[in-house]
């Protein structure tokens, strides 16, 4: 078979897996205390709300109908998307205490943030800076229960042990479906009970069933396609031996703690995975080599056969993430600036770049038209 053979033919692999939707919303918080509403097949603002703040992280709710925005003042603001309108909005600060939320690796994002299954709690960690009479006093990381109803933070519980300094740069959370159990992946996976933050249980990574692999990092990223009790994403393995990393892919049940997961090949630096909403592709941007000589790629996988059936390079950029839109027909790469690069999810081709004129500050995230 000829190169360009196998080519189409993983073309036509993408082409069949993609499934069709109706276009929807991505919404992304920019520096000038706004919200941006873009739609995703034009490529055009449609709309913006005014904040109190910057916003820093945004997550969807478990219902998908609202959005929970942290802002740099430390506001927790929350977006009804069928009114687009601002519809609570309150400070975490207690006047003598400013609460900051952890930052994770490299000082640039801040640390994960997990919703409660029934959608009255938000969970994440923080540091607060007390002010006395006379000083400022800074007080070790906790890990805090928001209550969106009483609009507050409800609880607030030490750091386990061993975990002085938080979970980690990097490190996301995830609650189980029925709201007693939170898991950190981060070196491990790490289960905690919530009423009291005590450990009840840790899946061992270092002896995965494949010999020679040990240990390898799961990445649970904030997926409203993933299903209920479920976290798909790529892991890394490091052999004892040589300590060569080798990629995959990995599934936990949140429900049982099972996890399955299947080696791929040989580990790069990866910015992002993100499923189509089928969960039949996967898709990443590879980061080789460094300074003139760097390169990016996009990669798609089979979820099925758990192979890498398409790649395609792209133009480098210093700083960036990606995200998918909610019919998974197109890959969005922002956060380089002022403006979000629209590709076709089966071609891999660029097709608009959108100009914002204002720089971004979250994640994107991605809603489907109801």
């Amino acid at each position: 078979m000829t190169f360009l053979s196998k080519g189409l033919l993983a073309l036509a692999s993408v082409s069949a897996l993609l499934g069709q939707g109706a276009p929807g919303i991505m919404y992304l918080g920019t520096l000038d205390h706004k919200l941006l509403m873009i739609d995703e097949e034009k490529g055009d603002i449609v709309g913006e709300i005014a904040l109190g703040g910057i916003a820093r992280t945004t997550v969807l709710s478990t219902d998908q109908t609202k959005l929970h925005i942290f802002t740099t003042k430390l506001l927790l603001e929350t977006v009804d998307l069928a009114s687009k309108k601002v519809i609570s909005s309150f400070s975490l600060s207690d006047g003598k205490s400013e609460p900051r939320m952890m930052r994770g690796a490299g000082g640039r994002n801040f640390s994960g943030v997990a919703v409660d299954p029934g959608g009255r709690y938000l969970y994440t960690t923080m540091k607060v800076t007390v002010k006395e009479l006379d000083q400022f006093r800074n007080e070790p990381p906790q890990f805090v229960m928001i209550d969106l109803q009483e609009k507050k933070i409800a609880k607030t519980m030490p750091m386990p042990k061993g975990y002085d300094l938080g979970f980690g740069f990097g490190a996301s959370f995830k609650i189980s479906p029925d709201g007693k159990l939170l898991y950190v992946f981060d070196q491990d996976i790490v289960v905690f009970n919530l009423s009291d933050l005590k450990q009840v249980d840790r899946i061992e990574l270092a002896k995965p069933v494949h010999p020679g692999a040990s240990p390898y990092r799961l990445t649970a990223n904030d997926d409203p396609n993933d299903p209920p009790g479920t976290v798909t994403s790529v892991f890394t393995t490091v052999d004892p031996i040589v300590h060569k990393e080798t990629l995959g892919m990995a599934r936990v049940d949140l429900n049982t703690r099972k996890v399955d997961y299947q080696p791929l090949g040989p580990s790069f630096p990866m910015v992002g995975f993100a499923l189509t909403p089928d969960r039949k592709l996967g898709y990443s941007l590879m980061v080789t080599r460094a300074g003139a000589n760097r390169e990016t790629e996009w990669w798609v996988w089979d979820v099925a056969t758990k192979r890498v059936i398409q790649k395609q390079a792209i133009p480098q950029r210093p700083n960036f993430r990606f995200a998918m839109s909610s019919d998974g027909s197109r890959l969005y790469v922002y956060g380089a600036g002022s403006t979000i690069e629209l590709f076709d999810a089966k071609t891999l081709k660029s097709i608009k770049m959108v100009y914002l004129n204002k720089d971004t500050t979250t994640n994107l995230i991605t809603v489907a038209r109801r």
